[in-house]
């Protein structure tokens, strides 16, 4: 069985007894740095932690009056890098299977990196700290504003 927790002060919430399928559905988006949505509210992988622990089911008496996350500690391991290492490695490989036409001679990314100019490094940074920052904006808006602020910082 599977607890986790979803912290992002000064909210939290933990979830308890899931299957491995249930996780999935919060561990493949958390992966890819999607929102995830537990509970009532979208979780955000740049801003909240997530930890996840592997143990024995959790009864219903262990779980009252606030005692959950303590008992699930306790009878339980931390699994949280090892599974998420895991899903961006399976959602790496599941996206270079299909990226690139057979005989290609170069991967999908090694065809999109000269498209993402001089420093892609520096793109994605941007990308990531504008829709962390911004989270109301659809991923294009988010690249288009990353692309104008590095270029208002290069002067072109």
């Amino acid at each position: 069985m599977y607890h986790l927790e979803l912290r992002q002060f000064p909210h939290n919430t933990c979830r308890f007894n899931l299957t491995e399928q249930e996780l999935r559905a919060v561990l493949g988006p958390w992966a890819r740095e999607k929102f995830v949505e537990v509970g009532e509210r979208k979780w955000s992988p740049h801003q909240a932690k997530l930890t996840i622990l592997e143990g024995p089911r959790l009864e219903v008496q262990q779980l009252a009056m606030g005692r959950g996350w303590r008992a699930a500690q306790r009878q339980s391991e931390d699994v949280t890098e090892r599974l998420l290492a895991q899903a961006k490695q399976a959602d790496g490989a599941a996206g270079a299977g299909g990226a690139s036409a057979p005989g290609s001679p170069a991967p999908f990314a090694e065809q999109l990196l000269p498209l993402l100019g001089a420093d892609p490094a520096a793109l994605l940074q941007a990308w990531r700290l504008a829709a962390e920052r911004r989270p109301e904006l659809s991923p294009s808006e988010s690249l288009a504003l990353a692309e104008s602020t590095l270029r208002s910082l290069d002067g072109t």
